[in-house]
């Protein structure tokens, strides 16, 4: 009995499978609901929208479904791309040049058509001595911060923009390093991507993205961070790296590359000591879309070598994670601040975070904070 990932990995592989006898409502209603979580309904719409003219068995409220939801994509994206328009011509225009990276990043760069790799915000990398000419910037523009710009753990903050056309709010998380992990943002600087960026022409003139090497190595290790960090989806919480958006990333940056810059992809893998989180990407992408990895490749992925620390982070345990990167943080003052905004973040993010909370009495919200994070700590996979 063929499932339901197994239906949407033969789909988006483009074998036009027949829907199966046994696909009953329930089936359907499944169906929906792991391609909405999956992030691939717009993308389905793509390979399956000739089969309203073809009769392949496949019901109409799945067929209805991912056409509404790629129109309102198609909707949401042209209003986003028009936020992110002004956004970059604002920052050029006072000596910004934020690279962009994941989602939009491919989303112009690798798919037929932008609206196609759903995402709810865009990844904005800029130098870290300019995140308060860009906060004061985007305020300009109407946007209000999310989050707040913690220097040492947190390498990033959230602004949110309301189209006042549509009413929907549009969302820029705003980094100066590429990760909140202190390790894993030490490997990839903004100059090192900046001086191999590319241009996006189909999104602006000042769109500038990590090119397809560095993306499909962040691409690897973003996923290989999700295995443990907590993201959502239409706002419920998960675990795991095995998204297909996620990894249809690593197919279409995978197929894309010239074998002398898988070559240097494999080389830059093991520069970061990242070899074994992109085998293990590649490896996942092969077993959803049967991907093609030359065995020169592989086997440059999984000779035997010295430990990597990345690797080692990623596959370690929670307490092992906060350790690496308390050391990985750079000179007394950095390490003393880690720990500071790890036991007690700032007054106005604790603040913003328990804004429903009946007090705001900070010894409170951080005991409070404690407790739950405990008890996270106790339920979270691979502690």
């Amino acid at each position: 009995m063929q499932g339901i990932e197994e239906l949407l990995c033969a789909t988006l592989r483009g074998e036009n499978p027949t829907w199966p006898e046994y696909g009953d409502n329930n089936f359907a209603a499944r169906f929906i609901e792991r391609s909405a979580y999956h992030g691939v309904q717009a993308l389905l719409h793509h390979y399956i929208a000739d089969r309203e003219r073809v009769d392949m068995g496949w019901p109409e409220v799945i067929l209805a479904t991912c056409r509404q939801q790629a129109t309102a994509q198609a909707l949401w994206e042209m209003r986003h791309q028009y936020m992110l328009k002004q956004v970059l011509e604002r920052l050029a225009a006072i000596g910004i040049h934020p690279i962009l990276f994941k989602g939009t990043a491919l989303a112009y760069s690798v798919y037929p058509t932008s609206f196609l790799r759903t995402r709810g915000d865009t990844d904005l990398l800029v130098p870290s001595d300019t995140r308060d000419r860009v906060a004061k910037a985007l305020e300009a523009l109407g946007f209000r911060e999310l989050g707040t710009r913690a220097d040492v753990i947190r390498g990033q903050t959230s602004y949110s923009w309301t189209d006042p056309a549509s009413n929907q709010e549009h969302t820029l998380d705003l980094h100066w390093r590429i990760t909140n992990s202190t390790l894993l943002s030490n490997l990839f600087s903004y100059e090192e991507l900046r001086s191999v960026a590319r241009p996006l022409p189909n999104l602006s003139a000042n769109a500038l993205a990590a090119d397809p090497v560095h993306a499909l190595v962040l691409a690897c290790m973003h996923r290989a961070v999700h295995k443990h960090a907590l993201y959502y989806v239409d706002g419920v919480e998960y675990y795991g790296g095995d998204r297909l958006i996620w990894l249809y990333d690593i197919q279409v940056l995978f197929s894309m590359l010239s074998p002398s810059q898988r070559n240097e992809f494999v080389k830059f893998a093991e520069r970061k000591g990242l070899r074994a989180a992109c085998l293990d990407g590649i490896e996942a992408t092969r077993a959803r879309f049967r991907t093609t990895m030359p065995e020169a490749v592989s086997d440059a992925l999984s000779r035997p070598g010295p430990t990597e620390p990345a690797s080692s982070y990623l596959s370690g345990s929670r307490v092992n994670r906060i350790w690496m990167d308390f050391q990985a943080a750079r000179g007394v003052r950095n390490k003393s601040g880690f720990l500071a905004e790890l036991l007690f973040p700032p007054a106005i993010h604790m603040r913003q975070k328990y804004r429903q909370a009946n007090t705001s009495w900070l010894p409170w919200l951080y005991l409070r904070r404690a407790t739950a994070g405990f008890l996270k700590y106790l339920h979270t996979p691979n502690r």
